[in-house]
């Protein structure tokens, strides 16, 4: 139960003390918007592209990867994100919602939180081992967000002119974020297989970096809360709450009992996949409905929601993984 308040604490924490940044300003106690934009778009540098390598680095080096089943893992990593859109446009039908809320919708069931909240609960939840499952369940995300959900979202926006396959192509080889993380998967994969052993202070130095990496991503978030977007929306928030935290980690978990992934590292490998599977949607959600003129207000719904229904789904998970 420590384990569980400590990584809900660090969550509520970051999001309150953004939260606290956004007042300040507002009052005009912080004299500068655009110095306090660059520290925060900073803080999530700081995270995607240094405190996270080396997380994701010393995962690889650390597990033994030696069961060809754990290909499936990046597969049903990118199985969510597929499914988690597909049913949040099926809704949206249902619904009869327009164009612009079709989408948002859309970014809503596609876009989801792995990295600031599903990195950390299986870290404090399954120990430093998980990291690695963690790390091959996201393989695809990236490149999925960028080749077919900002496309799928920007065709129920503004009409504009399409961007050509080969920029798509050349921006995804090209993205730091993409780069940096293959990289450092390739870095770690070889250094398992070589005869250097990880050093003992490593295992020290994640515990500290990956509550580190939820801060930094999580304080910028608090920071763009918009509490009063709430309104108008509960029927498609609670909807994408059921797609997300029920109907697309029941298949998830299904598939993977099919292919026996429950067998792998004493269950270790299921666990992670529950709790992955079972994330509300991530920050990102709201990018492409600021960028293609969607329904901002779903969208903000939809987020705020579905964050804060993570305090009721969470003992759940936490006790499937940890007591079951």
């Amino acid at each position: 139960m420590g384990n569980f308040i400590f990584a809900l604490t660090i969550i509520v924490i970051g999001l309150l003390f953004g939260r606290g940044l956004r007042v300040l300003l507002d009052k005009g106690t912080i004299p500068s918007p655009k110095k306090m934009h660059q520290i925060l778009k900073g803080c999530t540098m700081a995270a995607l592209l240094g405190v996270n390598p080396l997380i994701i680095l010393g995962a690889f080096w650390y597990v033994q990867l030696d069961d060809i089943r754990l290909t499936l893992i990046p597969i049903l990593g990118g199985l969510t994100l597929i499914l988690g859109g597909a049913f949040a446009l099926w809704a949206a039908k249902l619904y009869k919602l327009n164009r612009g809320q079709t989408g948002s919708m859309f970014a809503s069931g596609t876009f989801t939180n792995l990295g600031s909240f599903g990195a950390l609960f299986c870290f404090v939840f399954l120990g430093e081992e998980s990291l690695v499952f963690v790390a091959m369940f996201r393989l695809f995300e990236d490149l999925l967000y960028y080749t077919v959900a900002f496309p799928i979202a920007q065709s129920y926006g503004e009409k504009k002119e399409p961007v050509k396959p080969q920029s798509r192509f050349k921006k995804i080889i090209t993205n730091p974020f993409i780069m940096i993380t293959f990289s450092c998967i390739l870095i770690g994969g070889l250094l398992n297989l070589s005869a250097w052993e990880r050093p003992a202070v490593y295992g020290d130095l994640n515990s500290l970096l990956v509550p580190l990496f939820t801060i930094l991503l999580v304080v910028p978030t608090g920071f763009n809360m918009r509490i009063t977007a709430v309104k108008g929306f509960l029927k498609e928030s609670f909807t994408i709450s059921a797609i997300k935290f029920v109907v697309v980690p029941v298949i998830i978990v299904l598939l993977a009992v099919l292919f026996n992934l429950h067998e792998i590292h004493d269950g270790m490998v299921l666990k992670v996949l529950i709790l992955l599977a079972a994330m509300p949607p991530g920050f990102t959600s709201l990018v492409p409905p600021q960028l293609f003129k969607l329904d901002m207000d779903l969208a903000n719904s939809s987020w705020l929601i579905n964050t804060v229904m993570l305090i009721f789904v969470l003992p759940i998970l936490y006790f499937i993984v940890v007591y079951l």
